[in-house]
């Protein structure tokens, strides 16, 4: 995909706001852990979460999914994202360096390509192993 067609597509965009909110998300973290215990920061980010969940719901017309497979998925990715944040708010609070936190735990698409590669049975390109070879490298680098 050339660089033209990747600033037009939309996925691109919606990368780069997920990126600038989970930027600004993870220093709320790091200063909410430091202020409370882990677990009501998770319980509070639940309630953070419902006004966005409520602005979804409007736009859609109050539609609900009638997919059983689907709101399984749904609901286990709420449940692993729910278990995810309450230990990256221990870890916080638990006095690491925020940084090397922060990068430690933002390697979590190295086990979403080999449950991918695994489940899915996607493929990777030569150019996707060498991507993960130096991410891996930099993560490695930046713990030191």
């Amino acid at each position: 995909m050339s660089l033209q067609a990747t600033l037009r597509a939309k996925w691109f965009w919606y990368s780069i706001a997920c990126v600038l909110f989970w930027g600004a998300w993870t220093i709320l973290e790091k200063m909410a852990s430091t202020e409370i215990p882990q677990e009501t920061v998770q319980f509070l980010f639940t309630f953070g979460a419902l006004p966005v969940a409520v602005v979804l719901l409007v736009g859609r017309k109050f539609k609900l999914e009638k997919s059983p497979k689907g709101i399984l998925y749904g609901l286990g990715n709420g449940v692993l994202a729910g278990v995810g944040n309450a230990a990256l708010a221990a870890a916080y609070r638990a006095g690491g360096n925020t940084s090397v936190i922060t990068a430690a735990t933002a390697m979590y698409p190295m086990i979403t390509v080999l449950l991918a590669v695994t489940i899915l049975r996607e493929r990777l390109t030569r150019l996707h192993k060498i991507g993960l070879v130096f991410a891996a490298i930099a993560f490695i680098i930046f713990s030191l």
